[in-house]
């Protein structure tokens, strides 16, 4: 028991000191890494927005175009000749 303890506490100081030393090196190097990645996570939001955007406003565009063409056929009521001679000279 009391050799088991004293391993625990060993192996736990051991971690204590190794972590002291390790953390300031993996935070010099994740640092940049994280800061890359948050950028490029941000370029992704933005493009992907600006087409989700464009997308959007696109079906609109159609919609409004469509609403627009049936709008003039029901409001021609008249039949449409077809004209045999050229219309330039």
């Amino acid at each position: 028991m009391i050799q088991r303890g004293l391993q625990r506490v060993i192996v736990g100081s051991a971690l204590i000191i190794a972590s002291t030393a390790l953390l300031p090196i993996a935070k010099q190097t994740l640092r940049p890494i994280v800061r890359d990645l948050s950028r490029n996570m941000r370029y992704l939001l933005v493009s992907t927005k600006e087409g989700i955007e464009d997308m959007v406003a696109e079906v609109k565009f159609e919609r409004m175009k469509k609403q627009l063409d049936k709008d003039m056929l029901i409001e021609y009521d008249g039949e449409v000749e077809e004209v045999k001679e050229p219309i330039f000279h």
